[in-house]
């Protein structure tokens, strides 16, 4: 998360913090909460149950999720401006082109960003859907900032995202992106964002979402009036499919990305984890990462990107192959070996 300037400082605050006292939407409340803005009235199509959409949730990898993570930590630090931010912005562009059917853009300007593109299917619709999360990282050590739960489980959540969407077939485009700089003003996403090829018809990002020690299911969808349909179908999704989440309603008051995509005028969503935990310090390991938690966060986005984007059921391959690990030389890093 980015540290705002009463934030600079570190303290165990972050720029994603609680607003008044925290409560959890039972399952039957989410819905009534919610449903002062349904899916219907703000363009956002409603669905049932469907079993292509179940199944596509069945191929996230929990192990992919770990083994992104854990290759991120071990840049030592990914402060933007930093060798680690560079090398592993190099890395996350060489992960995508590894991806079958992504079309991958080279990083960006100064801004360092990563976007890969999944063009639609068939049928033409308006608007692309766009998936994020800002892979570089701070902590009271700059030389030590590993950034597993901020942010590279987010990362890795998208990258996960990209390798299975993209053995299926879409009404819209659907765009994954790795934005740089979000720890120093979002810098990354709002270039992006200022200067979008095509209207967004949703974006959906990750951040600080992967953090469940005490297993309570808690997760924040946080939301404004122009994507609280989102949300709805966040909430009626997350029953559906199973991911089961005690759903909290903007609880965080969060300067992520989704910010930059909100200002423009926009439907963003994030989604939030109940605490910070180690967030922005030396200790913010994979260890530390509750990866049950990240599956099922991978999952209840993933079906909500698939029913905007319009999921086509075409079949697709029998086996979903897994996107070949990027060798990288990391000896001498936060856990790296000879």
């Amino acid at each position: 998360m980015e540290r705002d300037s009463a934030h600079w400082k570190y303290t165990q605050r972050h720029a994603c913090s609680p607003r008044g006292p925290l409560y959890v939407l039972l399952l039957a409340g989410v819905a009534v909460l919610l449903a002062a803005a349904p899916a219907a009235g703000t363009g956002t199509p409603g669905g049932e149950y469907d079993p292509g959409i179940a199944a596509m949730l069945a191929e996230i990898d929990e192990s992919e999720l770990r083994d992104t993570t854990y290759d991120l930590q071990n840049f030592s630090t990914r402060a933007y401006g930093t060798d680690g931010n560079r090398e592993a912005g190099a890395y996350l562009s060489a992960r995508f082109a590894a991806i079958p059917g992504l079309e991958v853009e080279s990083m960006d300007g100064e801004s360092g960003n990563v976007v890969a593109t999944l063009p639609r299917g068939g049928n033409a619709s308006d608007g692309i859907v766009l998936v994020g999360a800002h892979y570089d990282s701070t902590s009271t050590d700059l030389t030590r900032a590993p950034g597993a739960t901020d942010n590279g489980c987010g990362v890795a959540i998208v990258l996960e995202l990209a390798r299975v969407m993209s053995r299926h077939s879409f009404d819209r485009t659907v765009q994954f992106a790795f934005w740089n700089a979000e720890e120093v003003g979002r810098l990354g996403s709002i270039d992006y964002a200022a200067d979008a090829a095509a209207p967004i018809a949703l974006y959906l990002n990750y951040d600080s979402s992967c953090y469940d020690p005490l297993n309570r299911s808690v997760l924040d969808i946080v939301y404004d009036e122009r994507s609280a349909g989102v949300a709805a179908l966040m909430a009626d999704y997350n029953t559906l499919y199973g991911t089961n989440f005690a759903l909290t309603e903007n609880i965080h008051s969060c300067t992520s990305d989704h910010i930059s995509f909100r200002e423009r005028g926009y439907p963003a969503v994030t989604t939030h984890s109940e605490e910070h935990g180690p967030a922005h310090t030396p200790d913010d390991t994979i260890d530390r990462v509750s990866l049950g938690y990240a599956k099922r966060n991978a999952q209840l986005g993933l079906s909500v990107l698939a029913e905007v984007a319009g999921y086509r059921d075409e079949g697709a391959d029998a086996a979903i192959l897994k996107a070949p690990m990027v060798v990288w030389d990391l000896s001498g890093r936060l856990d790296g070996a000879d």
